[in-house]
């Protein structure tokens, strides 16, 4: 019996490969989907901030963190 293939624990998405950070097969770009995304993402947290629990604010807080780090160190 085979074990079931891993999930990323935010979006539930299959994840590729061996990488369990990484939703992307290896060598693979981000789509034009995911780079747009992030506005909108950005301005409904705004929206609804006071809405947030504070697990869900911790969330955001900490996908915000690894993606500013992934940019400043340029390690993607």
């Amino acid at each position: 019996m085979t074990s079931p293939a891993p999930r990323c624990p935010t979006c539930g998405g299959l994840l590729a490969g061996h990488d369990e950070q990484s939703l992307l097969a290896s060598g693979d770009r981000l789509t034009p989907w995911m780079i747009h995304d992030l506005p909108r993402i950005a301005w409904i947290v705004e929206y609804r901030a006071a809405e947030l629990t504070d697990e869900e604010k911790q969330v955001v807080r900490d996908a915000t963190t690894r993606m500013l780090r992934a940019l400043e160190h340029d390690t993607v």
